[in-house]
């Protein structure tokens, strides 16, 4: 255990280790530890870490997530991390901390280049689906408008299809899955449905089966939307290893 006298001299050359690094010897001591002058030792103590390579910047995150590059936004606002500072308009990422991001997500078998693709692809399938929405409800809500006196009794009800229905066709979705062998170029996670096509392996593709695999994504991806909105039920479907494992 340190006696007193040692944590005293540490402290003592603690402290004048920062008056180097703030550029503050020269000043009286009372301003040796201002606020500005340990703000500038903070911003002395980050350029070191950087020139170390303890910091990354986004640029370099390529090195630790292949495939990935300038995801530091996906990762910040997605996993919430929060090791980071910023530099101008540049962000700097703990080294370690990424370290662990990475080393996580590969025991869990995240490829965080194909999640990233994932939540882009949602998240357009999603902005469709709102437009049809929105633009739905303008047309009911619209109040300019001009209608003839003998327009009366043109009405029906709005199509819903049975549960059934759209049941039986994600079962029919399945069985071509796994038929067809649609997995070497499908990817299926859970309710949500991708092509595996990637830049520059897509052109040795041909057209009909690149058509034939998106038409299957957006029948699925409607599909599991619509069992969603008529029974809230989630699609668990782990194609093909596992064909038994498909349930509603």
């Amino acid at each position: 255990m340190k006696s007193e006298e040692q944590i005293i001299r540490e402290l003592a050359e603690i402290k004048q280790a920062i008056v180097r690094i703030a550029g503050t010897s020269e000043l009286p001591k009372e301003e040796q530890f201002s606020v500005s002058a340990l703000d500038k030792a903070a911003v002395e103590l980050k350029k070191l870490a950087i020139t170390r390579g303890e910091w990354i910047q986004d640029r370099d995150l390529s090195r630790y997530f292949k495939g990935v590059y300038n995801g530091g936004k996906f990762i910040r606002e997605t996993f919430g991390f929060n090791d980071y500072f910023t530099k101008g308009k540049s962000y700097y990422y703990r080294k370690s901390s990424i370290l662990r991001l990475s080393q996580e997500l590969k025991s869990r078998n995240v490829d965080l280049a194909r999640y990233m693709e994932l939540k882009e692809s949602e998240a357009k399938f999603q902005e469709k689906v709102a437009a049809v929405k929105a633009a739905k409800k303008k047309e009911k809500t619209k109040s300019r408008f001009l209608l003839p006196d003998s327009l009366k009794d043109i009405t029906t009800d709005g199509f819903q299809p049975p549960i059934e229905q759209v049941e039986t066709e994600l079962k029919q979705l399945q069985k071509d899955f796994i038929n067809e062998n649609l997995s070497k170029y499908i990817d299926v996670y859970g309710r949500h449905a991708m092509l595996k096509f990637r830049y520059p392996f897509s052109g040795f593709v041909g057209k009909e089966i690149k058509s034939r695999c998106k038409r299957w994504c957006d029948q699925y991806n409607m599909a599991c939307q619509a069992l969603s909105e008529l029974t809230g039920k989630q699609l668990k479907f782990s194609p093909p290893e596992n064909p038994s494992a498909y349930e509603l």
